[in-house]
């Protein structure tokens, strides 16, 4: 007999499948596709890293080593970021989404109602200076370094 009182396993936040260990994606490792357009190194990737001619090189060649090198260490590579259509992909830019939205502070509710009342456009104004307040700072903190 099943207990109904029983809850499931809770997971670790950013743990979603239970491989901290691994890498973020492990298909490079497992396989590559060839098609007739060229080789990709997932069922997700967009742009072609060699021709379907060339697939007994393309194993081990340097885009897919530095594909490899990027997941390996926990982050996503800039082939990684063109394929859109990878879920992992997606999931990693709705994160740095909510992660931006959040380093704004929330007004209070006085400005937040002249705001509404004046069609939104100070809210417009002051999020445009903001952000060329944080360009202008991490310029000046490339300089510095």
């Amino acid at each position: 007999m099943k207990r109904t009182d029983e809850q499931p396993p809770t997971e670790k936040p950013g743990d979603d499948l239970g491989y901290s260990g691994l890498p973020l994606c492990r298909e490079p490792w497992e396989s590559y596709y060839i098609l007739r357009r060229g080789i990709m190194p997932c069922t997700h990737g967009n742009p072609i890293i060699s021709p379907m001619t060339a697939w007994e090189g393309t194993w081990n060649s340097h885009k897919l080593q530095e594909i490899r090198s990027y997941l390996s260490r926990g982050m996503l590579s800039p082939y990684c970021l063109d394929s859109l259509g990878c879920p992992i992909v997606q999931k990693y830019l709705r994160d740095e989404s909510e992660a931006a939205r959040k380093v704004m502070p929330r007004r209070p509710l006085v400005l937040r109602i002249i705001n509404r009342l004046m069609f939104r456009v100070p809210g417009r104004v002051c999020r445009v200076w903001h952000s060329r307040r944080l360009r202008q700072r991490s310029a000046i903190g490339k300089k510095s370094v």
